[in-house]
């Protein structure tokens, strides 16, 4: 049986069910909680129609209007149709109560973690203003919907609070800064100077070359014109830089000659400029790639702004390139969870200094349990680094840190594999941890490779020939019968280690030698193949 109640507050009128007799409900119109007592029960009054009950008092008729009004067909009492349902005046449900409490700490939280993770190597570095609008946006609808559908007797003031919060949140965004790693901003600038293109001022032009005195360029075009009778221009490139001093140009020159290959019988000429406050540098005597020598110029000079015409780069030295490093440089530069570690480590990969250099692939080659940033950056210097130095200590370390890096790395795989031929061409140091990174990505002269070193030192290279597995057992096999015997008992130490049924008819030949010794060996080997 259902009860109509009246708000005592705005008086409006519901419908409700008996078993709510005596407790507390809330108004859908106005908010306001009541009991569901005696007065704000509404008593019908029963309704008289014509020829019914005439001797009713006729002041029973003066009572309030009831709930329901008229007669419809046939004279049958009407229930007004406006009356609300219970659900209108009942509390908001526990689940309903969590829903609206997740909505608002879900977009409080986001914008907590927003903040914080939108400072330099935070949880948001490299989300770009569209990925972090779209994100905000979805957190938005899905907090919002939740307090809209947890604030059923108050969706109005809900929808208001939580487009407030909404609005916050866009704020945010829109405020908080976007940090991108370097590898990013150069793809965005390069896009960027792709996608403009500046038609040339001859204005700017003039002004450029009375600033750089092209006049000594030009007589170095020509003189290498006539010296090679082609295009003179191919033969020289001149870098224009600002503030650099005598010292810093010998570091400078030092570096070009070594990238560039330059021989001791041509030259880098220094011209001051300005007052002496500005340097031309030209390099001339070889045929160079233009965009080669930017290449090595940006980023690890600077920054480069480059004229092919002129054969000209106009470069910014980097400020950090001579300075000496502070003690919260050195901190960086060391604490592995320093949010710049990596940054800062690749910058010292491109130092002119030789031992800035060695010490940050030192202490990018003993990252351990520590997720690694900056890849391509860092594997391209890597790269770099290996193939123009032959510091055995420097390659020791190179080859430890293209394990952690560049594992599965073919590129990689292919220069280090030149890099270790042209190392046993030149009778120089070959570190381990280069085979062992050959080894380790089945590099397709592994074997060629350790082959020649195990040949020459078997004891040295056993573990790299191991490492290698039985690919090589066939030529392990042509050195048990063909080699010295030094190399024959070498051959069956492997054997016993990782030897197959394939080795056991050359084995059980060579089992009755006259060397005692080797004898042992190959008995060994023997025992050890039987027994996989």
């Amino acid at each position: 049986m259902n009860l109509q109640i009246q708000c005592p507050k705005c008086t409006k009128r519901f419908t409700v069910h008996e078993d709510l007799a005596g407790k507390t409900v809330e108004c859908g119109a106005c908010d306001h909680r009541f009991p569901v007592k005696s007065e704000s029960i509404i008593v019908e009054r029963a309704k008289f129609y014509p020829g019914e009950n005439k001797s009713e008092d006729f002041l029973n008729r003066l009572g309030k209007k009831s709930a329901t009004d008229g007669s419809g067909d046939g004279g049958t009492p009407v229930t007004s149709a406006s009356s609300p349902q219970v659900d209108a005046i009942m509390p908001s449900s526990a689940g309903q109560n969590i829903a609206a409490a997740s909505g608002a700490t879900f977009i409080i939280l986001y914008s907590l973690v927003f903040f914080l993770g939108t400072s330099t190597g935070g949880l948001f570095q490299d989300i770009t203003m569209d990925k972090r609008l779209i994100l905000g946006g979805f957190v938005g609808i899905i907090s919002v919907g939740l307090v809209l559908f947890g604030a059923k007797n108050w969706r109005v003031r809900a929808a208001l609070g939580g487009l407030l919060l909404l609005a916050g949140l866009f704020a945010l965004i829109f405020i908080r800064p976007v940090h991108t790693t370097p590898e990013v901003e150069d793809d965005v600038r390069n896009s960027v100077e792709a996608e403009i293109k500046v038609e040339e001022d001859p204005t700017v032009e003039e002004s450029l070359k009375s600033k750089v005195g092209y006049a000594a360029i030009e007589k170095k075009v020509q003189a290498m014109g006539e010296r090679f009778n082609e295009d003179g221009a191919e033969y020289v490139v001149s870098i224009f830089v600002e503030g650099l001093t005598g010292s810093q140009f010998i570091e400078v020159e030092n570096y070009i000659k070594d990238v560039l290959s330059i021989p001791p019988t041509e030259g880098v000429n220094l011209y001051k400029r300005n007052g002496e406050r500005d340097s031309l540098i030209v390099i001339s005597g070889i045929k160079l790639d233009f965009d080669t020598v930017i290449r090595h110029c940006d980023p690890r000079l600077g920054r480069a702004t480059s004229y092919p015409e002129l054969r000209l780069i106009d470069l910014k030295m980097s400020a950090s390139l001579f300075s000496k490093p502070s003690d919260d440089f050195q901190k960086k530069l060391s604490d592995r969870a320093h949010p710049e570690f990596f940054s800062v480590n690749l910058d010292e990969l491109r130092s002119l200094t030789p031992g800035r250099v060695k010490d940050a692939v030192a202490r990018l080659s003993s990252i351990v349990d520590v997720e690694l940033r900056y890849e391509e950056p860092i594997i391209r210097e890597f790269l770099d680094i290996l193939v123009s130095k032959n510091d055995p200590i420097l390659l020791s370390d190179l080859g430890k840190a293209l394990r952690i890096w560049a594992g599965g790395n073919k590129a990689c795989v292919d220069t280090v594999s030149r890099k270790v031929t042209k190392l046993l061409d030149g009778k120089d140091i070959v570190p381990e941890s280069l085979i062992g990174y050959l080894a380790e990505n089945d590099a397709e002269k592994a074997p060629i490779i350790v082959d020649r070193l195990w040949s020459e030192d078997p004891e040295k290279w056993l573990n790299q020939y191991l490492l290698i597995g039985s690919v090589v057992e066939p030529r392990i096999i042509f050195h048990l019968e063909n080699s010295p015997l030094r190399l024959k008992k070498a051959a069956a130490i492997l054997l016993a280690k990782m030897g197959t049924d394939k080795s056991l008819a050359v084995l059980e030949k060579l089992n009755t030698s006259s060397d005692d010794e080797f004898k042992i060996l190959v008995e060994r080997a023997i025992e050890g193949i039987k027994a996989r």
